[in-house]
């Protein structure tokens, strides 16, 4: 998502639905990395989501409204930081204070 020096990006909801591990979908989804048939690695409002599994298609995503839909046979979903900061940070953020 392209935007001009100075915007704010506006802040999408995060949801994540998975129905009987066969179909998954996801809203606030702000870009997507990298995917194949066995992963799937999208920048959420939320940070980076990471879906793993077996013959995973993307099979409807639309940026502007943060809609990602995925089928195939989904293993495992997990969440890693997405580089910022948090305002009350972790325990390395309040040992150095």
């Amino acid at each position: 998502m392209a935007m001009a020096e100075g915007t704010e990006r506006r802040e999408i909801r995060h949801a994540v639905t998975l129905d009987d591990r066969r179909h998954f979908s996801c809203g606030g989804v702000l870009d997507v990395d990298n995917y194949d048939e066995h992963t799937v690695c999208a920048k959420t409002s939320c940070g980076i989501l990471t879906i793993e599994g077996e013959g995973l298609h993307v099979k409807h995503l639309a940026l502007e409204s943060g809609e990602l839909v995925l089928e195939g046979t989904v293993h495992a979903l997990y969440y890693t930081d997405d580089g910022k900061t948090k305002e009350n940070g972790g325990f390395f953020a309040r040992l150095l204070r």
